[in-house]
């Protein structure tokens, strides 16, 4: 490996390694904030929180229904949606370490019997029954799959038909080039995520993998403000933050949430898809 490719893997933060500096510049939901408009001056806090309501209001999921929660991060989500529709809730991450801190702050919250973490892979089979949930929702987790067909798939199986598949993903409208895909490059590079789909793509992607697309929402215009939010975090927190992870990684992080920040990419997206009743 040379120089400059070991500069490159120092600068990467592992986020299974270290879900604290996470939490520590963001939040427990460990998702963009959404605001409604200019207008909408709503904390970081509140505003996970409303892009989890958003979410949970179009999976229709209701008292006596089950919830899959694919790429559960902390449980936060999980945790609100049994709270505000009496759902009950499976979660699951492929990180251990999650689902034991999911599943402590469930029991800590009194949800243990209605919500449970899993460790799972959803690139792999999943260890639920044939049309076990209701409904399933990915917040900001397909990004850390490589393989997002794969993904589709092995949650269409667990799901009933007619079942309502709720997600957000990072997506391209056009080809990027100059600045606007060194931020994006950036953004990717500095946590190691996965690959960003064209919006073209999304349809037939659903399509090939027993969904039909229902409605689709950039969200972007919502959702960017966090970048600029992550960035003034770090700069608080940059002392402690350079001592902890190291100059590589802080400025890392830097360079790729000033750059989108300034661009508005990578874009963002909200989708909900309905299991197909003939596959």
């Amino acid at each position: 490996m040379s120089t400059t490719d070991d500069q490159a893997a120092e600068a990467k933060y592992d986020y299974k390694a270290d879900e604290d500096m996470r939490t520590d510049v963001w939040d427990e939901n460990l998702h963009v904030g959404y605001w409604s408009g200019p207008e909408d001056t709503s904390a970081v806090e509140v505003a996970t929180d409303q892009l989890t309501d958003f979410v949970i209001e179009r999976t229709r999921i209701a008292a006596g229904q089950r919830l899959l929660d694919v790429g559960c991060g902390l449980g936060k989500p999980a945790r609100r949606a049994a709270e505000r529709t009496g759902c009950g809730v499976a979660g699951i991450s492929d990180d251990p370490a999650q689902v034991k801190r999911a599943n402590e702050a469930a029991e800590g919250a009194g949800a243990a019997e209605q919500v449970k973490f899993l460790h799972a892979d959803a690139m792999e089979p999943l260890p639920f029954g044939a049309a076990e949930f209701d409904a399933a929702w990915a917040i900001e987790s397909l990004v850390h799959m490589p393989d997002r067909e794969k993904a589709f798939r092995n949650i269409a199986a667990v799901l009933k038909p007619g079942a309502t598949l709720v997600a957000t993903d990072f997506f391209e409208n056009v080809p990027l080039d100059g600045a606007r895909k060194e931020a994006v490059d950036a953004f990717l590079g500095v946590a190691s995520l996965g690959p960003i789909p064209r919006l073209d793509d999304y349809p037939a992607l659903l399509r090939s993998t027993g969904f039909e697309l229902v409605e689709f929402l950039d969200i972007t215009e919502n959702t960017h403000r966090t970048y600029a939010l992550l960035l003034q975090s770090l700069y608080d927190t940059e002392k402690e933050l350079r001592a902890d992870h190291g100059d590589a990684v802080f400025d890392g992080f830097v360079k790729a949430f000033k750059g989108c920040a300034e661009s508005l990419v990578p874009r963002y997206m909200l989708f909900v898809a309905r299991r197909s009743a003939d596959s």
